[in-house]
């Protein structure tokens, strides 16, 4: 009996070693695997990082030019808005002068205007009911200076301003809307100059 116990315990200790010997390799392939999957890892999240930030700093490079276009058109609209209230504000100036002052506006536009013919000047109803003593005569004498006569109707027209001279079938509209829209661009360049340069 005593042989048979002593070769159960030879054989305990030697599953007992081989069961160590087979957990400890157990234990260091369980290290290695799990240092190994933390590498992997530690690279996927790397990679992951670094495509999220190049994502990020793509994001935000798009995000800002869509800003700075926001702003740019923003600004654009501003500048429109001032431009557009400096030249109504000039055009009421015009339209809202005394009397003396805004027919001798019309006979410095006249001058530039007149043809060497004879023709008919128009004015809207307001200016035709105010026109000044001696108006008539003047505006003659600037026609007669460019060879032609003018004569100023009774009839009026739609116009804010400004006037419409007549010669035959030519036209010549020189309402203050028509001068401003014919020198809109030299005005608007004037505007630009006044405020941004």
């Amino acid at each position: 009996m005593a042989g048979i116990e002593k070769i159960t315990n030879q054989i305990n200790l030697e599953a007992e070693k081989e069961a160590a010997g087979i957990i400890a390799a157990a234990e260091e392939a369980a290290k290695k695997l799990i240092s190994k999957t933390e590498e992997e890892c530690s690279a996927i999240k790397a990679d992951a990082d670094e495509k999220t930030g190049k994502k990020l700093a793509t994001e935000a490079k798009k995000t800002q030019s869509q800003c700075e276009q926001a702003e740019k058109l923003i600004m654009l609209e501003t500048k429109q808005e001032i431009i557009d209230s400096v030249l109504s504000k000039a055009k009421s100036k015009i339209l809202l002068q005394d009397t003396k002052d805004y027919f001798d506006t019309l006979l410095k536009l006249l001058e530039k205007q007149a043809l060497a013919d004879k023709g008919v000047l128009l004015l809207n109803e307001k200016d035709l009911a105010r026109i000044p003593e001696g108006f008539e005569k003047t505006a003659n004498e600037v026609a007669t200076k460019k060879g032609g006569m003018l004569d100023i109707s009774k009839d009026t027209v739609d116009i804010d301003g400004g006037f419409i001279l007549k010669y035959g079938n030519i036209e010549i509209n020189s309402s203050v809307d028509a001068l401003f829209e014919e020198n809109q661009d030299e005005l608007i360049d004037v505007v630009n100059k006044m405020f941004w340069t």
